[in-house]
């Protein structure tokens, strides 16, 4: 479409006659005359303010609780619900006290003593001798299941004892001291040892409340430094 308009009186060709006979598209555009049309005002393009502009509108009403009441809302109350503020006891593990760290922790160490006591059972059972040089796989197999039911369930019920234990002592010293930190930790350990094996002697009670002093403390560096 042209940008110009031709007038009426000057856009009628002229006659073929007088128009060369090899006149070309030059020639024929030299014989009309066009006028400029007028220039409009541009027209701009519309945008969401100049829309929302003077409007009774109000973009707060389109949430979907824009029309509920305060009276209609039930607030959950989550103060029981609240992670542990104590010092030194946050870490990316949520945690909302010493009941989840004696439930989590117990459930835990019980599972891992589990699991640890199966695989020595399973290895036990493999390789010990039955008295005969060629036993057959069912008997190799009853002596694997009796191994591994007698040290999961032993190493299972003793580290779930320990890590009760060592929960309840942590979460008491904790609670007196006002904050959690690897001393805390370490004595837990060694209190918690120390009662495990208070039955066999003074000797075993030493022995065992070092060995649960360095897991302690390499426990509590491990989250400090990982969690």
């Amino acid at each position: 479409m042209w940008p110009f308009s031709s007038s009426k009186e000057s856009a009628s060709p002229a006659p073929a006659e007088q128009l060369p006979q090899e006149a070309g598209p030059a020639e024929y555009l030299r014989s009309h005359e066009f006028e400029k049309m007028p220039e409009s005002a541009p027209v701009e393009a519309p945008t969401a303010a100049g829309l929302l502009h003077n409007t009774a509108l109000d973009p707060a009403k389109l949430h979907p609780l824009a029309n509920i009441r305060d009276d209609d809302l039930e607030y959950l109350d989550i103060d029981e619900d609240k992670p542990n503020t104590l010092e030194g006891a946050r870490t990316a593990l949520p945690s909302r006290g010493w009941s989840d760290d004696l439930c989590y922790g117990t459930g835990t160490t019980y599972l891992g003593g589990l699991t640890v006591g199966s695989l020595m059972g399973l290895r036990e059972g493999l390789t010990r001798p039955l008295g005969i040089e060629n036993p057959t796989f069912r008997l190799r197999m009853n002596a694997v299941l009796n191994q591994v039911t007698r040290r999961s369930t032993f190493i299972g019920n003793s580290a779930g004892v320990i890590a009760m234990t060592y929960n309840l002592f942590d979460a008491s010293i904790d609670a007196m001291r006002g904050k959690h930190d690897i001393w805390g930790s370490m004595a837990s350990g060694a209190l918690s040892g120390a009662l495990f094996r208070c039955t066999s002697g003074p000797r075993a009670m030493l022995v065992s409340s070092t060995i649960m002093t360095g897991l302690a403390a390499a426990w509590t560096g491990a989250k400090r430094a990982f969690l």
